[in-house]
């Protein structure tokens, strides 16, 4: 499967920047008015961003690797 550069960078944003600062204002704010079970739900989260950064590097990888079979007209190769 593959997704056009769009989705990929939305997806990318998406691990990379929102779902980590997110789950570090829930917990701030889970700890601050001491909600019921915050770890669980942080370590839900976290591991939720894991398993979604793991999946972009294989489709970054796959991606690449796709690339350098192409013919390069820069070079001439």
């Amino acid at each position: 499967m593959s997704i056009n550069n769009q989705n990929y960078d939305r997806l990318k944003w998406l691990v990379l920047i929102f779902l980590p600062s997110f789950s570090a204002f829930i917990g701030g704010l889970g700890h601050l008015y001491n909600w019921v079970d915050v770890d669980l739900y942080l370590a839900t989260m976290n591991l939720l961003t894991a398993f979604l950064g793991g999946l972009i590097q294989v489709s970054s990888n796959h991606y690449h690797k796709e690339g350098d079979n192409q013919y390069d007209s820069s070079t001439g190769d």
